[in-house]
């Protein structure tokens, strides 16, 4: 009989939408069978071959580490919210910080007609 742990795991976890920038709560879920096997050249081959997770076989599994990595696993990479509970506005223009752009053309158009870069 091959040893295995089968880890399922919930909690719900505060992120920062990226888009609005407000704390949400979002659910994680981790559901995952862990097959245990003795060596590391032997459990390398085998989790090539097979869907669920291979690790090699050793004297203490750290379960906390363990259960922490799954649920980082099942972080979205962007988290936002489907609908911002606030309408997203737009910081006013503050004339005084504002800096007038330079047209990369000018220079172009300077050539163009004859005359020198400014």
């Amino acid at each position: 009989m091959q040893p295995a742990l089968h880890l399922v795991a919930e909690t719900t976890a505060t992120l920062e939408c990226q888009r609005c920038l407000h704390p949400m709560a979002w659910p994680l879920h981790a559901e995952r069978t862990i097959f245990f096997i003795e060596g590391e050249d032997a459990a390398a081959a085998l989790d090539a071959e097979v869907e669920d997770d291979v690790l090699a076989l050793a004297p203490a599994i750290d379960l906390r580490s363990l259960i922490e990595d799954e649920l980082l696993l099942a972080l979205p990479i962007v988290p936002r919210h489907d609908v911002c509970p606030e309408p997203l506005v737009a910081p006013p223009d503050d004339p005084e910080t504002s800096v007038e752009k330079e047209n990369p053309f000018a220079i172009l158009a300077a050539l163009k007609r004859g005359g020198r870069p400014t």
